[in-house]
């Protein structure tokens, strides 16, 4: 493995390998400067540990986690702690790539110094446009929006390097130093909303979340879920908590009311 690589690539394992696989290769496919990066896989699931090593005799990675399923935002921190490279790129398993990037978004950190966060553009199967892998700031009037007007959505898609208020955790680059400043993903997120979360305390710090569309991935989507219904459960988890850390206690008061009377029945 390359010992002073730039970057840190860093996937959270949960019921993906056979994805992280193709990912894997996808990725070394197009990434042939390995001097560039690293890549590191924190394992979350006991059950294929044997896979992974396998995949180990294949790529040139580092293999870590005792398996246990700590969430999205803990195994990203566990990967963290173990990145050398300046920048830490948190990437979902069910990822791949469909171009080379990593030069180019390093040379980015590197001319723009309060660069924080940079999302990559999130495609479909069909290099389609995914809807919310970035938005605003989350709260009762945007909850509104985004449901009433989920059109809105679409300008994200018209600008080649935009500054939203967050971008996916599935395809995020950090500053490493930054990363730790702010304490890495906050680990009360399970699932969901810690990557929105992140890019609140970068921006505090002020710090710039950028999107650049030239940069782009393809999201196969939700293959480590176990069920639709789990799924939506932890995101309606997660939303309360948000909520509850940053927005008046009237907002979140009102959210809970209307997850109880709308979400319910649903999960």
């Amino acid at each position: 493995m390359n010992t002073n690589p730039c970057i840190s690539l860093v996937f959270v394992n949960y019921r993906s390998v056979q994805y992280l696989r193709k990912a894997l290769e996808s990725l070394f496919s197009f990434e042939t400067e390995k001097d560039l990066f690293e890549v590191i896989i924190v394992n979350n699931d006991q059950a294929e540990r044997s896979a992974l090593e396998e995949l180990k005799q294949i790529f040139p990675l580092l293999l870590i986690g005792d398996g246990k399923n700590v969430g999205f935002g803990c195994g990203s921190n566990i990967g963290a702690r173990q990145a050398r490279g300046s920048i830490i790129g948190f990437i979902n398993p069910d990822i791949l790539w469909i171009g080379t990037h990593l030069y180019g978004i390093a040379g980015i950190f590197n001319e723009k110094k309060k660069l924080g966060i940079l999302g990559m553009r999130m495609l479909d199967i069909d290099r389609k446009e995914e809807t919310w892998s970035v938005g605003k700031e989350p709260s009762l009037v945007n909850l509104f929006c985004n449901n009433i007007f989920p059109l809105r959505q679409a300008r994200w898609t018209r600008q080649e390097v935009s500054f939203p208020d967050w971008v996916s955790g599935g395809a995020l680059f950090i500053r490493k130093d930054l990363f730790h400043a702010v304490g890495g993903f906050d680990e009360r997120f399970f699932l969901y909303f810690e990557d929105v979360d992140l890019c609140k305390k970068v921006r505090t710090l002020g710090f710039s979340v950028e999107r650049h569309t030239e940069y782009s991935l393809i999201h196969l989507g939700g293959k480590s879920r176990t069920s639709v219904r789990l799924q939506k459960k932890h995101f309606y988890i997660s939303q309360k908590k948000y909520f509850k850390k940053y927005r008046p206690i009237w907002e979140s008061t009102i959210l809970r009311i209307l997850q109880f009377f709308f979400c319910t029945n649903r999960i």
